[in-house]
């Protein structure tokens, strides 16, 4: 497309208020003005940065693996198996909060952590972002250290085999496929 002028496009926030505040969102209600000057209001979620890390390991047969956690998830109401990862803490870098829901969900600390990416999960109704690191030369270093609703079981996944189930199953996850995307286009030498 040759023109690329979309200020047409464009919405100017005129103010907003939260409607509801949780743990882990806010929901707010924002009002906002059209480049054409129409008025319209909007519901967002407001909540905090996300973070997930894809940690390689090789089995004892010398096979490529990912280390997942098969956890339940209450929205869905059923097991799924993905990559760790978590809110990021105010104050806390991405990749701090990598390395931290690591350790804390698997009880293992990466020689290094590299970050792959990030994606907005979805812009529609939402401003946060879910950054992607590959962790590589993992060590158990601990036990888990889970939250207190947070039951969490580690597993390791031959590469080829979560290639092949991703999207179906308890391969569900959403933000998992984003992650598996950001593994591929590391491992192909893509930035």
């Amino acid at each position: 497309m040759k023109n690329e002028n979309y200020e047409h496009l464009l919405w100017t926030e005129t103010s907003r208020e939260t409607a509801y505040t949780t743990p882990i969102f806010n929901l707010i209600k924002a009002h906002r003005r059209a480049a054409s000057g129409k008025n319209a209001s909007f519901v967002l979620l407001e909540c905090g940065d996300w973070v997930n890390v894809v940690p390689l390991v090789q089995n004892d047969a010398g096979e490529d693996c990912f280390l997942m956690v098969r956890q339940y998830r209450q929205g869905s109401q059923c097991l799924t198996l993905e990559f760790p990862g978590g809110l990021v803490d105010p104050g806390e870098s991405a990749e701090e909060a990598g390395k931290r829901e690591l350790k804390e969900e698997t009880g293992c600390e990466a020689e290094k952590l590299i970050y792959a990416g990030k994606i907005n999960p979805n812009p529609a109704f939402m401003a946060n972002w879910c950054s992607t690191f590959i962790a590589v030369g993992l060590k158990k270093t601990s036990g888990q250290d889970l939250d207190e609703n947070e039951f969490v079981d580690c597993e390791l996944v031959p590469v080829a085999q979560l290639e092949r189930d991703m999207g179906t199953g308890i391969h569900i996850h959403a933000i998992m496929v984003v992650a598996l995307f950001w593994y591929r286009k590391w491992k192909n030498g893509e930035k």
